[in-house]
């Protein structure tokens, strides 16, 4: 699915003591449909408010977002057709993995409601899709860190979305068990699936994002095909960054 932001702008109002900030201001960006786009920036440059538009958590103060040619700027979160991936799991600690990814297909309503089978069915593939299909009956403290975030990444999928959204998926994650989650992601990008990552992942972004976009104070200060934004950045500020990342 082709995502289309148009001057999106969010602006948190001003406080007693703070004054009004532009989190994200007036991004123009496209994500063609099947590939998969990093976004990179220092904390606080406007990344994860950029998600939480897309995916409808966050009202955009102004411009527009579009799915395809659908504009979606108002629709409501449940009918967004994206799969959110936050980097803290929120799984439900008293529910087996098999319970968390089936739990959206249970609340599906009306001409939507599904079988028992058909959740059951549709849980078993999502879980043999990042590979946790043998660990259906234990509870997320029997798990690894690695292992939650793919039954996080299994709940999404299960939903059939026609994107995925990423926010910081391995930054709660040992290192030894990063890779584990970027394989799963590394595949689904094989298989076509449209994808926003917020990483901090350099490597990542550079070998299988398909482009990068570097933010900054709210502002896109570059956005290029992966290899060549990292091979010859152009923005001080991007220069900057990678310097200290890399």
């Amino acid at each position: 699915m082709k995502i289309v932001l148009e001057n999106l702008t969010k602006v948190f109002p001003q406080g007693k003591h703070t004054p009004a900030v532009a989190a994200v201001d007036h991004f123009n960006f496209e994500i063609p449909d099947g590939k998969l786009v990093a976004l990179l920036g220092p904390s606080g440059c406007g990344k994860s408010t950029t998600l939480n538009m897309i995916c409808g958590l966050e009202t955009p103060t102004e411009g527009k977002i579009f799915f395809g040619d659908e504009d979606i700027t108002n629709v409501p979160v449940e009918n967004r057709d994206v799969g959110m991936v936050f980097q803290s799991y929120a799984l439900y600690p008293h529910l087996t993995v098999k319970q968390n990814i089936m739990f959206p297909l249970e609340n599906k309503k009306g001409k939507e409601k599904l079988s028992k089978q058909v959740i059951e069915e549709k849980a078993m593939e999502a879980a043999k899709l990042v590979q946790i299909d043998s660990l259906m009956d234990r509870k997320p403290s029997a798990l690894s860190g690695g292992q939650q975030q793919r039954v996080a990444i299994a709940r999404a999928l299960c939903m059939k979305p026609k994107a995925l959204l990423f926010d910081e998926p391995t930054s709660a994650l040992d290192p030894e068990m990063v890779n584990e989650v970027l394989d799963v992601m590394k595949a689904l990008a094989d298989d076509g699936m449209s994808m926003i990552v917020v990483t901090h992942e350099m490597r990542f972004a550079r070998e299988v994002s398909d482009r990068t976009i570097f933010l900054s104070d709210g502002i896109i200060e570059e956005d290029k095909p992966s290899r060549e934004l990292f091979a010859h950045p152009e923005s001080p500020r991007l220069v900057s960054f990678l310097s200290k990342v890399l």
